[in-house]
């Protein structure tokens, strides 16, 4: 399989996690959970926590095989893909990124080794993170602690959007997880989502905590108990899915 343009599709998936306790091993995560994303839009899961959000983004991860059901990449069965493919075309963000024990340079340097100058601000622009690293006393070659510990963590997830936009990916994971920053924060990081979403090349699809960060998503799917409940624009949620609207 060659480059891939981005349309994920569940259908009818089923999913549970193996737990020690008899009781609660066989309640399904997803429950004959069907839905569609076309290629180039930006999607949110949004609903109460437990309802199996993270479990979607570890099947398209493919951290995880469903118990039934398909997952389905530009129609594909994502098992037919190996895990190269998903590797270079899906990129993840997580709550907490992890950051090496390198200069901001090096830590780029990992995903594109002849990494130039001119591709690292540009991506970091893209990232909204280029405004921060100026400031800093020694620049891109400013060393991070391990982990990222001398960088906030909208700083980590902003050069993190900053090294999957180097690996030339389709789909943009984003465990959003914003709930805990800033408002300015929280504005960069959404502005760098805009960034990636503009040339329409990229599905982005995130898990959403605020409110803010959904209102413009192109689709948005609400979750209760492993399915989705309903799915629309936000404007047309708040019109007709109580739920959401609570």
């Amino acid at each position: 399989v060659g480059r891939i343009s981005g349309e994920v599709r569940f259908e009818h998936v089923k999913f549970a996690y193996r737990h020690q306790d008899p009781q609660t091993n066989n309640r399904m995560v997803l429950d004959d959970l069907s839905f569609e994303i076309p290629s180039g839009i930006t999607a949110a899961l949004v609903g109460r926590s437990g309802c199996g959000k993270t479990t979607v983004f570890n099947l398209i991860d493919r951290l995880y095989e469903t118990a039934a059901g398909k997952v389905l990449i530009d129609g594909i069965n994502i098992k037919e893909l190996d895990r190269e493919t998903i590797r270079s075309q899906i990129a993840v963000v997580s709550q907490n990124p992890y950051i090496f024990h390198l200069s901001i340079r090096d830590n780029l340097r990992l995903v594109k080794p002849d990494l130039t100058d001119e591709e690292m601000k540009k991506v970091c622009a893209i990232a909204c993170i280029d405004k921060d690293i100026e400031q800093m006393p020694d620049q891109y070659d400013s060393l991070l602690g391990e982990g990222g510990t001398n960088l906030s963590g909208g700083q980590r997830q902003r050069l993190a959007i900053a090294s999957a936009l180097l690996r030339d990916f389709r789909i943009l994971l984003l465990d959003e997880a914003t709930s805990a920053l800033d408002n300015i924060t929280q504005n960069r990081i959404q502005q760098a989502i805009r960034n990636v979403q503009a040339d329409h090349e990229h599905t982005v699809v995130m898990i959403a905590h605020r409110l803010t960060t959904v209102v413009n998503a192109d689709k948005i799917m609400f979750m209760e108990n492993g399915r989705i409940l309903d799915e629309g624009t936000h404007k047309e949620l708040l019109e007709r899915c109580d739920s959401y609207r609570a």
